[in-house]
């Protein structure tokens, strides 16, 4: 849950950033990621919780793993996703449910791949970008047709497992990490008024942490104002690499540092979801908290 408030710079380019299992972390010498034995040796797991104060999630997630039926994961790679509804709008769990079933939809059916691997590396970085950009006049839509969802919005990350690279796109305030060589890298930019603050050098980075715009999002699906971008990344996989998608929920109480140290200590993707909510939970749990974990 955060607060959503459209709050733009002028130039809205400075907001762009450059269910079980286990396994083990890279290390340096790790090999290449290779697609077949991704596909047929991926693990992941997911845990959402309510947290201590609310009576309704408003947190959805979705994955699109080998064993899904109805998408073409094997010409299009792996889909997984994770979304966060906008609190104190009308809604918020119906649309980041719609969000997440949406954006795999748009990505699945939104158009073909060439067959050479850079134009098809490319074509799946539009792809999810479009999807994104889709799921986002779907949920305006869908609140324009029934008065009981006006206003209605959500942040979502998601990513996509294709051609030995990960593709992500981003709005709002979920996260994305990267747990490689025992070592958390986060690979999203909030889209908060804590970090346009940052952009700006009214504050450094660090000091968002406990800053009251860190509930503001400037970006959001849906909701009450324009989609100014989508923020977009490639990645090179190595084996190994484990992946966090995680709402607000967890990284407004578990600091980037503690989640490094859980990633560290928990190998496996079912352990290192638990640990992580549970953390979440322990420090307060004020706002409800989903977390994936992927191991490539």
């Amino acid at each position: 849950m955060s607060l959503y408030l459209l709050l733009l710079p002028k130039d809205a380019s400075s907001l762009r950033s450059g269910c079980a299992g286990g396994g083990t972390t890279a290390g340096r010498d790790a090999a290449p990621w290779s697609e077949g034995s991704v596909f047929e040796n991926i693990r992941h797991a997911e845990r959402s919780d309510t947290g201590l104060l609310k009576s309704k999630n408003e947190d959805s997630c979705l994955a699109v793993d080998r064993h899904s039926k109805g998408y073409d994961w094997e010409r299009l790679g792996l889909f997984f996703a994770v979304a966060d509804g906008l609190g104190g709008h009308a809604a918020g769990d119906v649309a980041s449910r719609m969000a997440c079933r949406a954006a795999a939809s748009a990505y699945y059916n939104g158009g073909g791949t060439s067959g050479r691997e850079g134009e098809e590396s490319e074509s799946a970085l539009s792809r999810l970008e479009k999807a994104l950009w889709s799921v986002h006049h779907t949920l305006i839509g869908a609140a324009a047709a029934c008065i009981d969802l006006r206003g209605m919005g959500t942040t979502l990350s998601a990513l996509v497992f294709h051609g030995g690279r990960v593709f992500m796109a981003h709005v709002g305030n979920c996260r994305i990490y990267r747990f490689r060589n025992r070592s958390c890298e986060r690979l999203t930019v909030d889209h908060t008024g804590s970090q346009l603050l940052i952009d700006s050098g009214k504050i450094q980075a660090g000091q968002e942490e406990n800053h009251c715009c860190r509930h503001v999002i400037t970006q959001a699906l849906g909701g009450c104002g324009d989609l100014a971008l989508v923020q977009t990344r490639m990645e090179p996989v190595l084996s190994g690499d484990r992946f966090v998608l995680c709402t607000a929920g967890l990284h407004n109480l578990v600091a980037d540092h503690e989640i490094d140290r859980i990633m560290a200590r928990h190998p496996s993707p079912r352990a290192a979801s638990d640990a992580l909510v549970d953390a979440a939970v322990t420090k307060g749990g004020y706002d409800d908290v989903t977390v994936m974990v992927i191991e490539t």
